[in-house]
């Protein structure tokens, strides 16, 4: 018999039989012998090897942020066994730093360990892979075998782009060329960074839309987003806006997109004034919608044969001024300055009589004017820059030459009236009537003027200027409102008014200016709602109540007219002019019923403008007055006295009540057979000596109503000897009816020394 041993892993152990005979045998014996020794000591060596082919480490991948227990290698393929009674090999783990790995010999597996904390890839942990040993010791032979465990920790998109500044800035000429880089500020790592690796860590820039300024995305670009250069797209002018606030968003690269996470930041682009404008002469009255000025004129007069020293500078209406419409050109040192000329002018020897001076526009007289050769000048004058900008500006200059100023201005009314409505706007010109169809004219003359023409005289008011003024110029000259006005406040304004041609002046003249009633107020109820109460025994006709709303407007917008809107139900009237409300004809009032009236106030204004106010009155009815006598809270009173007690004693004090709360008159109405009684404040009773007397009162109460209601109780009192009196802790005691109001004393029992007696 030989014993054979099987290789490989599902063999070992197995034993084959053979039955051999003669000398072969021996043969066979002595080459199994041979062999399986030498099957034996290669078996041994086999243990702790890898069964699989390929390179001796084992690497595997994992995504940082797996959570606990996550299977790292699910079988190491190392021969032999780990556990249970046929081991063969042990199994460990040898430089597992941090302890991230735990190994399952039984299995052969391995898992993350991340009990309390996290497998991060990203700063600051920066843990990309982790390293192990598997030590395996042959348990047969004692020979020992690491095999290393590579596991390389992939990167999640779990970090959001963050910008290294909360806000980014900076500012340019708004003649910048569209196409230039404005900003780069991005570079570097002064933009966004993302701590994530590969794609996921890679940043691109882009312009997103701003709700609060439109304009911004489509002004800027970033062409290039892996950069972050900001590029202008479109011109800029400072005049219109002035500050960009440019939303950048920063978005890292996941090969997912809808992985993809983002941050946005503001970069403000302040931009600045440049000089891209000319001049312009002031004052500028815009055209429309525009930015460009209406045509100016300035004007001046000049006495004919006038010496220059006399007059110079001449007096020009409005001063000749101009400015550069960049007002903000940084620094101001850099901002030009104006230089003014005459560019033309009629007639052609203009020259000859005036010069402007050419930085401060001073008008200048050169020589005396004849007015038989020249009664005007009319000049076109020119302002530029003293930088040779090529858009000067241009306005007109009228000068009159007059004659000497022999006679002082005149007004050709002593007085003026004018109206104005309290609704009408400022600006508004005074009219001449109360209907307000023409304006109010004042005409100041100068008869050293010719009266065709305008004298260009100086309008002054003494009082109100800040209410009313003046047009500047023209032989007829107009009133406007300067600022509201109100007649409830001030119904008229009267003030004095004045004209100067420079030298001398008119007398004074009158004007008034009555303010017309507007409907500009409501009629006011003095109370939002008002609650009466009725009984069902009034009659017809009879007042419920008087409503009274105050408008204090003027004549129709001021009275009032009353309606009743809703509610009555045909119970009630409203007189329209009074207000008083009266119960309706033919109407007979129910106990319990209740009416909420809607009363309207209008005055009595225009239609279109009239106002109106409402209140509310709420009327509830009631029972006829004095439906019910007064009422006792008990109908029987029992009393026991001795016939000893002290004079002014209290016994009881009655209190009856009345629904109506008329007023309480007490009496009684018999069992004093005695008379001695008396109910006044109080009743008074004889003492009553060695002998028991019993009286029954009847005490009425009635109320002073109409008709009188009036209701009875009885109290008896029973007189005691002296042998039967209980004894009192004190002297007085007063008596009330519970859950009743505080009574008054109606009864006070007062011994008089006189026995009382009655028969039984």
């Amino acid at each position: 018999m030989v014993k054979e041993r099987l290789m490989g892993p599902q063999s070992r152990g197995q034993v084959r039989w053979m039955n051999l005979t003669g000398a072969g045998v021996l043969y066979l014996l002595l080459l199994l012998s041979a062999c399986v020794g030498q099957e034996t000591e290669d078996w041994q060596y086999e243990e702790c090897k890898l069964s699989r082919s390929g390179p001796p480490a084992t690497i595997v991948a994992i995504d940082e942020e797996s959570p606990n227990g996550t299977l790292l290698v699910e079988n190491m393929q190392i021969n032999g066994v780990a556990e249970g009674p046929n081991r063969t090999i042990s199994l460990s783990l040898k430089e597992n730093k941090d302890y991230w790995v735990i190994l399952d010999p039984a299995k052969q597996a391995l898992y993350l360990n991340s009990t309390g904390r996290v497998l991060d890839r990203d700063p600051p942990s920066y843990i990309h892979s982790i390293v192990v040993q598997v030590q395996c010791t042959n348990e047969l032979i004692g020979t020992v075998i690491l095999h290393e465990v590579r596991i390389v920790v992939r990167d999640r998109n779990d970090n959001v782009p963050r910008f290294q500044q909360p806000r980014y800035y900076v500012s340019i000429s708004e003649l910048t060329p569209v196409g230039t880089t404005i900003f780069s500020g991005f570079s570097g790592n002064n933009g966004a960074t993302d701590i994530d690796d590969g794609p996921n860590g890679q940043i691109e820039y882009t312009i997103q839309y701003n709700p609060k300024d439109p304009t911004a995305n489509r002004t800027f670009d970033i062409p290039l987003t892996l950069f972050g250069s900001v590029v202008l797209r479109e011109r800029l002018n400072y005049e219109e806006i002035t500050r960009y606030l440019v939303i950048i968003q920063a978005n890292d690269r996941a090969p997912y997109p809808s992985d993809r996470l983002s941050a946005t930041t503001t970069l403000t682009v302040d931009v600045l004034d440049g000089d891209d404008l000319g001049p312009m002469f002031l004052p500028c009255t815009l055209v429309g919608n525009t930015r460009d000025c209406s045509p100016i004129t300035y004007k001046a007069n000049v006495l004919e044969v006038t010496e220059p020293d006399k007059v110079n500078p001449l007096n020009v209406t409005p001063p000749i001024q101009a400015v550069d419409q960049d007002r903000n050109i940084q620094p101001p040192s850099d901002r030009p300055g104006i230089l003014y000329s005459i560019l033309i002018g009629k007639p052609g020897s203009y020259a000859e009589y005036f010069s402007l001076n050419r930085t401060s526009a001073e008008l200048l007289l050169l020589k005396p004017i004849d007015r038989e050769l020249y009664r005007r000048f009319d000049l076109v004058i020119k302002a530029e820059q003293d930088n040779g900008h090529p858009l000067p500006a241009f306005a007109n200059l009228q000068i009159e030459v007059l004659d000497k100023n022999n006679q002082a201005p005149y007004f050709l009314e002593t007085s003026y009236h004018g109206y104005i409505s309290e609704a009408s706007p400022v600006g508004t010109t005074i009219a001449s009537n109360s209907s307000l169809s023409a304006p109010l004219v004042i005409i100041g003359l100068d008869n050293d003027v010719e009266e065709t023409r305008d004298p260009q005289l100086q309008f002054s008011l003494d009082s109100y200027a800040d209410v009313f003024s003046v047009s500047a110029s023209g032989i007829r000259r107009y009133l406007t409102l300067v600022q509201p006005v109100d007649r409830e406040t001030q119904d008229s304004y009267t003030f004095t008014l004045l004209a100067s041609d420079g030298v001398q002046q008119s007398a004074p003249v009158t004007v008034t200016v009555s303010v017309l009633d507007a409907n500009d107020n409501t009629p006011t109820f003095s109370n939002v709602s008002y609650s009466i109460n009725l009984f069902t025994n009034m009659l017809p006709g009879e007042t419920v109540l008087q409503l009274t709303a105050v408008d204090p407007d003027a004549g129709q917008n001021g009275e009032v007219t009353y309606r009743i809107l809703a509610g009555d139900l045909g119970k009630f009237h409203l007189d329209s002019s009074s207000g008083i409300i009266t119960v309706a004809p033919g109407v007979q009032l129910t106990v319990g019923q209740r009416y909420a009236l809607t009363v309207e106030a209008m005055d009595n204004g225009p239609l279109p403008h009239r106002r109106s106010s409402i209140t509310t009155v709420y009327v509830e009815v009631l029972p006829p007055n004095n439906q019910s006598p007064p009422r006792f809270p008990r109908q029987q009173y029992n009393l026991e006295i001795s016939e000893a007690m002290r004079t002014e004693a209290t016994l009881l004090n009655l209190q009856a009540v009345d629904r109506e709360m008329d007023p309480i008159t007490y009496k009684i109405h018999s069992g004093d057979v005695t008379g001695s009684f008396t109910l006044q404040q109080k009743m008074h009773v004889d003492q009553v000596k060695d002998c028991i007397v019993d009286f029954k009162l009847v005490v009425v109460a009635y109320d002073h109503g109409e008709p009188v209601k009036e209701n009875t109780t009885l109290v008896e009192i029973t007189v005691l000897q002296p042998s039967v009196i209980p004894v009192f802790t004190q002297e007085e005691y007063s008596f009330f009816e519970e859950q009743l109001p505080i009574p008054i004393i109606l009864g006070l029992y007062r011994p008089i020394w006189e026995p009382v007696c009655l028969p039984h």
